[in-house]
């Protein structure tokens, strides 16, 4: 069990510093790490100039809809439903181990975000729609992804992520693009 924690942990420090947190998308969404409540006062489709005027990737819209499908099956596995299983509340059987294990899911969820929003860079169709609302999205994730590495979050938090996620979906399917959750690869149980 312990060099279960101490893999994971590894496998977080490794898949955070590829996360960087620094990204060309965050300067045009504002400030990095800012707080929804300040993306969501921005406009909520990208301006036309920013969008490509042709698809720039071969299967962008296919490729987009699988990263977002594994960032938010990776939510959903180890992040959403310890949350709705009581796994985060202080005292909980299993909290330490639930914690890194949704912290690692994070880190892989904002990396498959981040790639999910190069292909958005790509696509007109995509990028008109979707641009604003996934770095919004994004930044959510991010800031949930900060509070789990550091052990200082509000479980009722998760529940506000994971309804930004159910918005975004639904905004995606209207753009034509539905994300269905894929299983990630294992962290180990």
């Amino acid at each position: 069990m312990v060099r279960k924690i101490f893999a994971l942990v590894a496998l977080v420090a490794l898949v955070a510093a590829g996360c960087g947190g620094h990204d060309r998308s965050a300067v045009t969404s504002g400030a990095h790490g800012s707080s929804p409540a300040t993306t969501s006062a921005a406009t909520t489709s990208a301006s036309p100039a920013a969008c490509p005027s042709e698809q720039n990737k071969k299967f962008a819209k296919t490729r987009f809809a699988a990263d977002a499908g594994l960032a938010f099956g990776a939510f959903h596995r180890w992040i959403w439903k310890p949350y709705q299983a009581g796994t985060f509340q202080s005292g909980a059987e299993g909290r330490t181990a639930a914690m890194v294990k949704a912290a690692a899911a994070g880190a892989f969820a904002l990396n498959r975000l981040n790639a999910a929003r190069k292909l958005v860079d790509d696509d007109p169709t995509l990028c008109k729609a979707l641009k604003q609302p996934l770095d919004a999205l994004w930044n959510s994730v991010n800031g949930l992804t900060e509070k789990l590495r550091s052990g200082n979050l509000n479980p009722a938090e998760i529940g506000t992520v994971g309804g930004a996620i159910d918005a975004f979906r639904d905004r995606s399917k209207q753009a034509g693009t539905e994300i269905k959750d894929r299983e990630p690869p294992s962290l180990g149980n």
